[in-house]
Parts: structure tokens; sequence; C-alpha cells
């Protein structure tokens, strides 16, 4: 009898119902619980295997079989009420819904002159048609791999966050975002009186100045000087759009008011892989800091003037929409779109070992292909949580935690009362 070809098994169990002899069985891959980590699960990779292969929401048929809560996202429920919000039928065509946010600094009033014109000065803003944008890859950061990500990252018509000092590709600057630090963004002459910026080379030979009039948007790594970063940035394009990448930790609350209150148009919160916070006493969940950013912006009343990415953490498309839930405009993916290009996630390369799927050799057709399908099944998914929930546009989503239902909130609210004479 030939070898099975494994990879096509469905799972329907028909060879095995019609085998005249009975001598086929179906057994799980002795390699699939050994996927990812206790994050990333066996499941979850698959699924975005299934998503980048077909474009198609993976269905299970037979009804959720997981528990009923957990940590991090699964601890949050989108709230379907169906019944007192009228769905939306967008994934369909039936009804228009909008996926379209803005990037860039917002004014907290328009003021008129006296013939009605505007006399405020209105500040640059890019729109880009999903709440999704492409970080720095954790690892497998190999020149293939960036051009696959960055043909999808052109194609959906959104961005992707890079090192210039490892790879920069002028066919799209429209879409890449240089991730620079004061050492990229500017070279200090020890013989002379000041910083020289315009100087500046990365490894690449592009200059940093050269990166922020070309490219629409640029981010910088915070540092204490991070504010007279953004002013020379401003002062050398002012119409491109400069972000501030923070680390989520414990005084990140004060860091993001300190930077609003600066003007600075956007700021990109990020945790590591699995969502954590690296650097802080409690080891909180991207989740839980985002709403606490947001709700502190909202006490100071300065939400809205500000655009806040979170990344970290990101592993399924219910994450986009519970990240934008708690409070942030939009998010950065990193982990999935190498799972798009088959990666499992073994963590081989990060211990000096080949990488089995061999990533570097990745076709960039082939891999931005994978990586266009994973996005537009993502897209649907995030058009059905905003049908169910009856929104137009993903916008009003922001910071609706009307719309969502915490573990920790329902059970405390009903434990509460009955044990609180105990």
């Amino acid at each position: 009898m030939a070898e099975p070809v494994d990879y096509r098994c469905k799972g329907c169990f028909s060879c095995i119902q019609e085998c005249p002899r009975e001598a086929l069985t179906i057994r799980e891959n002795t390699e699939y619980p050994k996927l990812g980590d206790s994050y990333w699960t066996p499941e979850i990779i698959s699924s975005n295997w299934y998503q980048a292969e077909t474009g198609k929401i993976p269905v299970s048929g037979a009804g959720y079989r997981g528990p009923f809560s957990g940590e991090g996202f699964d601890s949050m429920w989108t709230d379907m009420s169906e019944i007192v919000r009228p769905t939306r039928d967008g994934i369909h065509g039936r009804e228009y819904i909008s996926t379209v946010v803005e990037i860039g600094r917002k004014l907290p009033a328009i003021k008129f002159d006296a013939i009605g014109e505007i006399a405020s000065p209105i500040p640059p803003a890019l729109n880009i048609p999903m709440p999704i944008i492409f970080d720095i890859s954790p690892f497998g950061r190999f020149e293939n791999v960036y051009e696959a990500m960055a043909k999808a990252a052109s194609y959906l018509g959104t961005f992707m966050i890079v090192d210039p000092d490892e790879w920069f590709n002028k066919n799209y600057k429209a879409n890449l975002v240089p991730l620079l630090t004061s050492q990229t963004l500017r070279k200090f002459d020890q013989n002379a009186s000041q910083q020289t910026f315009k100087k500046s080379l990365t490894k690449n030979a592009v200059l940093s100045n050269d990166l922020i009039k070309t490219c629409k948007m640029a981010e910088l790594e915070y540092e204490e000087d991070v504010l007279s970063m953004v002013n020379e940035a401003k002062k050398l394009s002012p119409g491109t759009i400069v972000s501030v990448r923070v680390p989520f930790g414990d005084n990140v609350e004060k860091i993001v008011e300190e930077l609003t209150y600066a003007g600075v148009e956007v700021i990109h919160l990020y945790a590591d892989v699995n969502g954590r916070a690296s650097n802080s006493s409690e080891q909180g969940f991207i989740k839980d800091m985002t709403l606490n950013v947001h709700r502190h912006l909202v006490d100071l009343k300065i939400r809205d003037e500000v655009t806040l990415i979170v990344s970290g953490g990101i592993a399924m498309a219910e994450h986009v929409a519970k990240s934008i839930v708690c409070g942030a405009d939009l998010t950065a993916i990193d982990l999935p779109l190498l799972l798009a290009l088959e990666c499992r996630y073994c963590k081989d390369c990060l211990n000096g070992l080949p990488c089995p799927v061999e990533l570097k050799e990745v076709n960039p057709q082939w891999g931005a292909q994978r990586i266009i399908n994973l996005i537009g099944a993502w897209g649907n998914q995030l058009l059905e949580v905003l049908g169910a929930m009856g929104l137009r546009e993903v916008r009003r989503l922001r910071g609706e935690v009307g719309r969502a239902i915490f573990f920790e909130e329902i059970e405390k609210e009903i434990f509460d009362k009955v044990f609180a004479h105990v």
C-alpha cells in the first residue's frame, strides 16, 4: 500500500469506514502537541495555518468545545446582544461595515474664523483599511521573509514596522515604518558642541533623514530624550507621522500621559509575544494594561487626541476586536505573520538550530499571498463581531467596554454577594 499523504487528511474517517480489510487507523500526529507553547497552542497555530492556506474563517462544525473561561483574552467575551441592537450583515455585503482607522494626532476642538473657514491647523493623518499593521518579527528576519511581508503590506494598504539596520527596500517605502533609536537617528560627534542629526547613517547606507522624509510614518524607541527626537523629526518632515514605541510596564500610564500632553501623534504600546509586560513587577496582561491606559487618558479628557497602537500576544482575530474594546485604536501583529509562512514556533532558530520549514528560502510571492489570506480571514471575523454588535464601523468599538463581559468583574459581582457575610 502506498504511503498516505498525511497532510491532506481532514479527519473525516471515511477511509477507515470504507476500507474492506479494516486495515487503516488514524491517530494524532505525535509532533502536533509539541507545537508552540502554553499561549501559542497547537490549536491556535493550526488555525492560523488553515486561514493562511484558504483565506476562510475556521469553523469547528460542532460548536465550541473549549473551556468556559481562561487566562488573558479568554477571560473576556464580546457581547452579542442581537435582540436590543439589530445586527449588521457586513460579511456578505448586504450592509457596509467600515473597518477603516485613522493614524495620527486629533484636535480637541476645531476653531473657525470670521468667514466660517477652519482656522485650526489640521494635523496630518493616515487611513488604513483595517486596524492591523505588521510589527517587527521576534525572529525569522530573513530577506525573503521581509520581502513577503512587505508585498502583503503593500497589497493590503497597511504598514510594516522594520529595523532599517536590517532591511529596507525603497520600492515599498509607502508602506514601511522605520524603527529608529538615538543611535540610528543621529550620530554624536565628541568634537562638536551639538549632535549632528542629518549625518546619521544606518548600516545599509540609508540616511535617517531620508527615511523620515520619504516614509509616511516613522517610529522612535522610547528614551529619555525621545521628545527632542520627535521634534527634530517633525521639523525635518512635518507631514510624516511620528510614533513613539513604549513598552508596557509599571509607569506606562504616566509615560503615555506625558507623551500625549507633549503632542506626540501616535503611541505604540508593546508587550512580549505572550502579551505580558516584560519589565513590570506584576507581569500584567495586555488586555488589562491597555484598559488601564485608556481609562487614564479618558479621565484626563485627552483620549481622543492620540492614536494608541498595541501589540504583543495578538494571536487570533478575536484578539484584535478585544484589544480595541479595551481602548486601542489599532493593533500590530508579529508572530501570526510567521505562522502564515508555516512557521511551527518550535524556537529552533532561537537556539541556533536550523529551521525545519526553511523560512530563509520562502518564496516571497507565495508568502505574501498566504499573509493576505490570513488578514482577509481575520477581517471577515472582525466584520462578524461588529455585525453581531450592530456596529457600522470599527472606530465606534474603541473603549466600548459595555460591549464586552469580563470574567473577573462578573465573578466578583456574583460571589461578593454570596460570601459577603461569611
